[in-house]
């Protein structure tokens, strides 16, 4: 179970990045990117530390921690772009690199597994 899940966020997150860079950015591409990187960092660690502990939080942790896995995805994003804008002769590195580091969430996940 927990092997399809990892394949899926990677897939997912590998898609999503993907959607985030294909074009030049928009005007407000990295205002709005922005004010939902920090929207689902401040929903996703509130969720975590604000709401009240109850005795089964598995459905609210694991909302909180792909609220901020999204984040981390939209994070990567707006390097790319931004880094894609400042260096256009360095693109196709700057999406590999990005596009690899969305890939590190699920990357620790399975290290921590791998560890206990």
């Amino acid at each position: 179970m927990i092997v399809l899940f990892l394949a899926g966020a990677c897939i997912l997150g590998l898609i999503l990045f993907a959607a985030l860079v294909r074009a030049d950015p928009a005007p407000g591409f990295f205002r709005t990117l922005g004010v939902g990187v920090a929207l689902a960092v401040l929903v996703g660690l509130a969720i975590l530390r604000i709401l009240p502990h109850s005795g089964s939080d598995l459905g609210r942790v694991i909302f909180s921690l792909a609220l901020l896995w999204l984040a981390w995805v939209g994070i990567m994003a707006f390097v790319a772009q931004l880094l894609r804008a400042r260096f256009p002769q360095s693109t196709d590195w700057v999406l590999l690199s990005s596009g690899l580091a969305t890939l590190a969430p699920a990357t620790g996940l399975v290290l921590a597994l791998w560890m206990v």
